[in-house]
Order: structure tokens, then C-alpha cells, then sequence
């Protein structure tokens, strides 16, 4: 800082010469034709000198001056959760104390301040991040993707960046991240399927129970996702266009509450189709993958259709009509 301080005082004298008409390496009288000796540009010459010691120099010396060190923060000791032996049970009137942030925030953020509602002492299982991100990839607002370190990132589709939520890159303590964040609309859109994703957690202790009471560590699994030809009556088949997370929520709502089967992803239903040479995966510019129907997959019934997402760029949405949901039920017990 002090040599700072001194190239200003250089350059306000430098500036003050040069605004008298004075060279100030040699103290001669500049030329009459010189720029700096015509008024106008003395003027501001004088006015800059005059900003730089009236302004500028002092700011940095007080700047300069020691300031007392803060008094070292005290660490409170982190509470530790109760083992959570009851399921989780968030009422409308406990979701009515959640204050969502004007400013956008990172999902596992918004789990974090969900959890703050969890009462102390109730044993209740909290939600975790996976827990959200699950409910989130099936709705076909997230998808997983790999980063350079092989890392699976949950970030938001074209359908997710619709609905407020948006990739973001950051260097946080010295390491580049990339993650999502959720604005106003992303975080109200998990709220009105709060019920989802507390039921993920709640079927995630019931698992841990099971291994406990049997004595299991590992996971205790469930059938592969299929159903029956009664159920498939059911799909309510139509001609119009629908998204592959919508193919998948309606599959899904074929199975009874209890069932012990696995529910399908979107991506699941969405790889088939790759499999089969009806959808290409590509890469754009930036890296970031995303899927076009082949030709044999637009004569099947997979079209695309030009929308707006949220930061203003275009993007093609692939859609599915009631020929391509057929070709899905018609093999759907060999998609999982």
C-alpha cells in the first residue's frame, strides 16, 4: 500500500505540472501548440490532480490504518439428530413456517432449511439430498451426468430450467463446482411435491428397519419394475405429445401403493428408445448432452417441439405421441 501511495503523489504532481504547462521531468514550458496547455484540457488535468489528493490518497491512508482484529468466533459444538426411528411428517401447517428465499439457492440448500422444520426430539427421519433429487430426476427436472472426475451431478433439464432451476459453476474454497439452484418458482415447484419426497425418505427407513430386523446390510432389493397386462388397460394412451417423465409418471401410477416393485425413471424409458436407434444422444458447444430422434424415431412418433427456457435461449424439446407410448407399453416389461 505506502508504494502506492506513492505513484499517486508522483502522478498528482505529474498532473499539476502538465496542467500549469510545465514538463515535469524537465520543469521546462511546454510548446505553445501543446495539447495540455489548451483550457480545456488544463481544467481537467488540475480537477484530476485535485480528485487524487483530496480524495483518492486519503481514502488509502485511512485504509492503511491497523484495525482491530475481530475477537475469534466461538464455535458452537454442532447439535447431533436423534437416531431417527419414526417416519418423516411434514403438515401444511409445519410447511406454512418455510419462508422461501427471494434469492435463488442451492437444492441441498433447500433441503437444509426443510430440515430446520423437523421438530427437535421427534425422531423423525430428516429428508436428505438424494431424497429430493430422486423425486426431482423421476419428474424429469433433473438428470444425472457425469463430471470430469467421474462425479454424478444432479442438473436440471430444458423441462427443469422451465420451472426455476438453473446450472451454476462456482470456484468454492479453491475447488470448481457445478451444481443447481433453485429460484422462487424451482423451490415453490418441491413444495407442492413435498409429499414425494417424504415419502422417498420415509420408504428409505422402512428399508433401514427391514436390514436391521433381519440382520442385512446390504439393500434390501425390490422386484424390477414391470406390470401386468390388467394394469397396462389403464395407461391413459393419447395422441398427444406428452415429455418421457410424463410416459414414466403415468407407468408408475399403475402400480398399487404397496407394491413391492421399483418404480421406472424417465431415463430408463429414455435410454430404451436410445438403445433402439430412436433417439441420438449430442453434445453442444458447452459440453452439454442432450437427445434428438433419429429418423426411424420421427416415423415412430417422437417429435420435437421449439420452446423458450428460462434464461431466454431456445431449445427443442423432444415429445412422445400416442405411436411412440404405444412402442414404450409394448415393451414395457424389458425397459427395466
Amino acid at each position: 500500500m505506502p508504494a502506492e501511495i506513492k505513484i499517486l503523489e508522483r502522478a498528482e504532481m505529474y498532473l499539476r505540472s502538465l496542467s500549469s504547462g510545465v514538463n515535469p521531468l524537465t520543469e521546462e514550458s511546454l510548446p505553445e501548440g501543446d495539447v495540455c496547455r489548451q483550457e480545456r484540457i488544463s481544467k481537467c488535468l488540475a480537477y484530476v490532480a485535485d480528485y487524487l489528493k483530496l480524495k483518492v490518497m486519503p481514502a488509502m491512508e485511512r485504509s492503511e490504518k491497523k484495525v482491530a482484529p475481530k475477537p475469534a468466533k466461538v464455535l458452537k459444538p454442532r447439535p447431533v439428530r436423534e437416531s431417527a426411528t419414526n417416519e418423516l411428517v411434514l403438515t401444511p401447517e409445519t410447511l406454512s413456517k418455510f419462508e422461501v428465499s427471494e434469492e435463488p439457492i442451492s437444492l441441498s440448500g433447500f433441503v437444509r432449511r426443510l430440515n430446520f422444520l423437523v421438530p427437535q426430539g421427534s425422531g423423525m427421519i430428516p429428508l436428505v439430498y438424494a431424497d429430493v433429487a430422486e423425486v426431482l430426476s423421476r419428474e424429469g427436472v433433473l438428470l444425472k451426468e457425469e463430471n470430469e472426475k467421474g462425479k454424478d451431478l444432479n442438473l436440471p433439464t430444458p423441462h427443469g430450467e422451465e420451472l426455476g432451476f438453473a446450472r451454476v459453476e462456482a470456484d468454492i474454497r479453491g475447488h470448481h463446482s457445478v451444481y443447481t439452484k433453485c429460484n422462487v418458482d424451482a423451490q415453490k415447484f418441491i413444495l407442492n411435491n413435498i409429499d414425494k419426497c417424504v415419502a422417498q425418505a420415509n420408504e428409505r427407513l422402512a428399508k433401514r428397519k427391514e436390514r436391521a430386523e433381519s440382520g442385512e446390510s446390504g439393500r434390501s432389493g425390490k422386484e424390477k419394475f414391470h406390470v401386468t397386462d390388467d394394469q397396462l388397460k389403464n395407461y391413459p394412451t393419447d395422441e398427444s405429445p406428452v415429455p418421457v417423465s410424463e410416459i414414466a409418471r403415468r407407468l408408475n401410477d399403475l402400480l398399487p401403493q404397496d407394491s413391492n416393485v421399483e418404480k421406472i425413471y424417465f431415463k430408463t424409458i429414455r435410454d430404451w428408445f436410445v438403445s433402439q436407434n430412436y433417439l441420438e444422444e449430442k453434445k453442444n458447444a458447452l459440453g452439454k448432452i442432450f437427445f434428438v430422434p433419429t429418423e426411424s424415431g420421427a416415423q415412430n412418433g417422437i417429435v420435437t417441439q421449439s420452446r423458450v427456457g428460462k434464461n431466454g435461449e431456445n431449445y427443442d424439446a423432444v415429445l412422445y405421441n400416442g405411436a411412440a407410448q404405444k412402442l414404450v407399453l409394448d415393451h414395457v416389461n424389458e425397459l427395466a
